[in-house]
């Protein structure tokens, strides 16, 4: 099984149960962070997916080889949904813990 599919189908998974399941219990300000936090995480799978296909080659944002394609998975999409997603949840956390002191 590819590393990369993998990837996808968790940041899917979290996606999905966020939204689904956890939203009511969050903050609406928090729940937008992390919201989009994952969705920058998605998209930085679906462009770390697309690598596998040498058929995408030829266009410019999903080809492997482009330089364009590693500076928004990297730069764009990887390292500041992984930040936006953390600040979320640190947020909830301690917006969690002054509520039951």
């Amino acid at each position: 099984m590819n590393i990369d599919i993998l990837k996808l189908i968790v940041v899917l998974i979290v996606f999905l149960y966020l939204n689904l399941k956890v939203k009511p219990c969050i903050s609406r300000p928090n729940f937008w962070i992390m919201n989009i936090g994952l969705l920058l995480l998605l998209l930085a799978s679906i462009l770390d997916f697309t690598d596998g296909f040498k058929c995408l080659n030829h266009i410019p944002i999903l080809g492997k080889k482009a330089p364009l394609h590693d500076v928004l998975e990297d730069q764009f999409f990887d390292t500041p949904g992984l930040a936006l997603f953390a600040l979320g949840a640190l947020r909830e956390i301690l917006k969690s813990k002054k509520v039951r002191k």
